[in-house]
């Protein structure tokens, strides 16, 4: 059989995922391409889309085959100079937990995870609960509000700069740098523009000194915060480049995930009063509710991989170097695994969703995202009441990797801050 690579000149109709109408609402077209091409070549994005929940969880458990070290092909569209100029910003990448495999990937991730375990983050509860209720408190006499802006944005940038161990006073400066880089990761890195590839790159310099200098402050005076038992480990402590990648790996996964999971979980509610409404009388289902939100409309809708060897997948050549998209969002509404997949069920019984990858890759954040969507959700249903759409038109993000919204305008009736006497 041919390869699509030497037989398709032309993008088909399908290609375009950035378009803003499919970035609205991707899910009619995974269904068409699910169901008649589950193994799908995108010429714009230069890879193959796998899209059926099985091939999914294939790719995601198969390292070896698929590798998630891309950095070769991250910027193949590019040649002399022009990919010169970007090494540093390829150097660094390809120093991140997402982008390695093991061995180096085992060394990175342990801390990490070790510093974002589920006992760690439950022990954050309080201080998440305090957060959202000072949000809350922000805005609840106007009777109005964003719910990324004002709600869903600061939330996980609070809690995680905290975590990490980045000052107040730099939150805003290190959040504007990593949403350089996230645009500069699009779709797996393929084809970024150049102008958003110069972003990341001026955006990923600017952490490496940022968290060379701060790590060099937590060496000579430790605190209790992930940055510091990062370079004061007993073995092997992270330093140099190494520690800068995995400082922004940590953030920006941790940022946008928490940041699309409780944008799109409201945008969920508010578009199913039913489920709003149950989930406000029944605040038991909120781990549950929590889920379904991921499956349903999830904050991460692919990673990439890329072919270590020539194989077959229903009946299609993918051939070594071939670059792999695994569409998360697709896998999450497959009828195969998910009964009426398109309906927001927060009594859904078994959930076997893939929002958080799987595998050696599955997110290290999972944990801290669930726990501030449950507190966020519970504490907005509970205190803004009659909450509802309010008007104006949505935008979502153009980016296929992190799916979220750039804006959610509620409204709600006027209450009391807690601190009001």
């Amino acid at each position: 059989m041919s390869h699509p690579a030497d037989t398709t000149t032309e993008a088909r109709p399908h290609d375009d995922l950035l378009n803003p109408a499919v970035l609205a609402d991707p899910y009619p077209v995974y269904d068409i391409l699910r169901s008649t091409e589950p193994v799908y070549w995108n010429q714009r994005l230069d890879s193959w889309l796998l899209l059926r929940h099985d091939d999914a969880l294939d790719a995601l458990n198969d390292p070896e085959r698929l590798s998630s070290d891309r950095t070769s092909a991250y910027l193949g569209h590019l040649q002399g100079e022009e990919a010169a100029r970007f090494e540093p910003f390829a150097s660094i990448r390809s120093r991140m937990i997402l982008y390695t495999d093991p061995p180096r990937h085992t060394r990175l991730r342990r801390p990490v995870r070790r510093g974002m375990s589920v006992r760690l983050v439950n022990q954050l509860r309080p201080r998440i609960q305090e957060v959202v209720d000072e949000l809350v408190d922000a805005v609840i006499e106007e009777g109005r509000a964003d719910g990324i802006t004002d709600l869903g944005a600061r939330i996980p940038v609070i809690v995680n700069s905290e975590l990490i161990g980045i000052p107040a006073a730099d939150r805003e400066k290190v959040k504007g740098w990593t949403a350089d880089f996230v645009a500069a990761i699009n779709a797996g890195g393929a084809n970024v523009p150049i102008a958003d590839l110069e972003r990341g790159q001026n955006a990923v310099l600017a952490m490496r000194e940022y968290f060379i200098d701060l790590g060099g402050a937590r060496r000579a005076e430790p605190r209790e915060d992930l940055l510091s038992s990062l370079v004061n480990r007993d073995e092997d402590p992270l330093e140099g480049d190494d520690l800068v990648a995995t400082c922004i790996t940590t953030l920006f996964a941790g940022l946008e995930t928490g940041l699309n999971l409780i944008g799109n979980g409201l945008l969920a509610l508010l578009r199913h009063p039913d489920q709003a409404a149950l989930l406000a009388t029944h605040p038991d289902l909120l781990p549950a509710a929590v889920e379904e939100f991921l499956r349903y409309d999830g904050p991460l809708h692919l990673v990439g991989r890329l072919a270590t060897e020539d194989f077959t997948l229903r009946e299609r050549t993918i051939r070594k170097g071939d670059k792999v998209l695994v569409m998360l969002g697709a896998a999450n509404r497959d009828p195969e695994v998910f009964p009426e997949p398109h309906r927001l069920d927060l009594r859904r019984g078994e959930n076997k969703h893939v929002a958080f990858s799987h595998g050696i890759h599955y997110c290290p954040g999972a944990e801290l995202s669930r726990v501030e969507g449950e507190i966020a959700f519970g504490t907005i249903l509970s205190r803004l009441r009659d909450l509802r759409l309010g008007e104006g038109k949505l935008e979502w993000q153009p980016n296929l990797s992190f799916r979220g919204l750039r804006n959610l305008p509620l409204e709600f009736s006027p209450g009391k801050r807690k601190d009001a006497r």
